[in-house]
This record gives C-alpha cells, structure tokens and sequence, in this order.
C-alpha cells in the first residue's frame, strides 16, 4: 500500500484552478507527517516527483524535483520517512533506487559463520 494517494477529481476540498494535489496519509508505523506541509515541494505539481523511470528521458525531470529538494527544510524528514515506508518517486532528493541502495548500506553484513 502507497502512502500517497491523489484525491478525487470530485472532492470538495480539490483547488479549483485545476492544479492536482496529493493527499497523505499518517506514517503507517506511527510517526508524525506534519513536518510535510513545509516542504518545498508543496504546492508543486506532484508529477514532478514521480518521473515515469530512473533513467533516459527521464533524468532531467528527476534532477528538477531534486533541484527543489535541495533548498528544502524539511529534506531529512522527508528522506527518513521515504527510508522508512519506501515509497515511489523522489522523496528527500532521492529516488527509490537510491534509497534500495542506502538501505543496503545500513544494514550491517553479517559475518560468515565458522
């Protein structure tokens, strides 16, 4: 399940200058998710974030969202959070391949049993 769902075209709380916005729910294991209203992000088409692949066509669309990551002040938040619940698209100036790859790089190796 994603933690981020968009909202019903028909929902009464929907902008009406048509632009689309995202609704997220609380943290699935507990934590609080206030800190996301202040992120640079808000506000942005959501799209931006959420570039179809990794790669080709869509590398200057990854490097745009991380662009505005990069002066966000909430960028660690939201990189714990995206390290915790591992959602799609770019979170915390990261896309999910590099996130698969930091968790990676946390979890200690275990070493071979003799």
């Amino acid at each position: 399940m994603s933690p981020i769902f968009p909202e019903w075209p028909d929902d009464p709380d929907e902008p009406s200058d048509g632009q689309r916005r995202l609704v997220v729910q609380a943290d699935p294991r507990g934590g609080s998710t206030s800190w996301m209203a202040s992120g640079a992000c808000h506000g942005i088409d959501p799209e931006l974030f959420f570039p179809i692949s990794a790669t080709g066509r869509a590398v200057p669309q990854i490097d745009s969202a991380k662009a505005i990551c990069g002066r966000c002040p909430v960028r660690q938040n939201c990189l714990s959070y995206a390290l915790l619940t591992m959602p799609d698209g770019i979170w915390g100036g990261t896309t999910r391949e590099e996130r698969i790859a930091m968790r990676l790089r946390l979890v200690p190796s275990r070493a071979p049993a003799e």
